[in-house]
């Protein structure tokens, strides 16, 4: 039984301070889709920067979120 991985979509989140509401950290998220699934890790990371430079709030986290469907073949 072979189990085949697909790369369907990949979508890059990135977490940003939003300030302390009372003890707990609050995070806003701005998300963006229709990345390729191919993409390398240091080059989203690269962009993930490129574009929390442009915000206002301070980077917190990177994330790479990706949806893959297991086939049984």
């Amino acid at each position: 039984m072979a189990i085949n991985a697909i790369k369907e979509n990949l979508v890059l989140r990135l977490e940003l301070d939003g300030g302390m509401v009372g003890e707990k950290q609050k995070i806003k998220a701005k998300s963006f889709s229709k990345i390729k699934t191919e993409v390398a890790d240091e080059n989203l990371y690269g962009t993930a920067k490129s574009l929390a430079d442009l915000q206002d709030e301070s980077l917190l986290a990177v994330k790479r979120v990706e949806t893959t469907t297991l086939i049984n073949e």
